[in-house]
């Protein structure tokens, strides 16, 4: 949630604000580079390390894990799937159009109305994944409610 924060609130609003041209379009596109990567991986490293915790609720509730957590962890993963699409989207369908690959790529001319309307939906839906990452969590409070977290 803090690259989508960063992304979204601080560096985007702060190379708009404080920088002109050809260095604004720089400063764009290496923040849209930090932040694709960094937020793909922060996202699956949440996937996996939930995972992880899986195994001892199965254990611990038996049979009554379908009935206990299924419910929750549907939803919660439901939601986070968007938010997984939507950070595909803006990494591999957006992202990729003004920072290419490798490095090379970041010294290529890229024309500002590109870099504005790719960086402002990014942006855009960054702040929907916020929102979203919000409600996982509110989801992933709600297993504190099942009698194998009060213990």
């Amino acid at each position: 949630m803090g690259v989508a924060f960063y992304f979204a609130f601080a560096a985007v609003p702060l190379a708009n604000k404080q920088l002109q041209g050809e260095e604004r379009l720089v400063a764009l596109r290496r923040h849209a580079k930090f932040y694709h990567v960094t937020f793909l991986l922060t996202m699956s490293l949440m996937v996996v390390t939930g995972a992880w915790r899986l195994t001892d609720y199965k254990i611990f509730l038996g049979m009554k894990y379908f009935n206990d957590v299924s419910t929750v962890l549907i939803v919660k993963l439901l939601i986070f799937f968007a938010v997984y699409i939507l950070a595909a989207y803006q990494s591999f369908g957006l992202a990729l159009r003004i920072t290419g690959t490798g490095e090379k790529a970041m010294q290529d001319s890229v024309s500002a109305e590109l870099v504005d309307g790719v960086v402002g939906r990014m942006r855009s839906i960054a702040i929907l994944n916020l929102i979203l990452m919000s409600a996982t969590a509110y989801v992933g409070l709600m297993l504190s409610r099942i009698p194998y977290f009060t213990k």
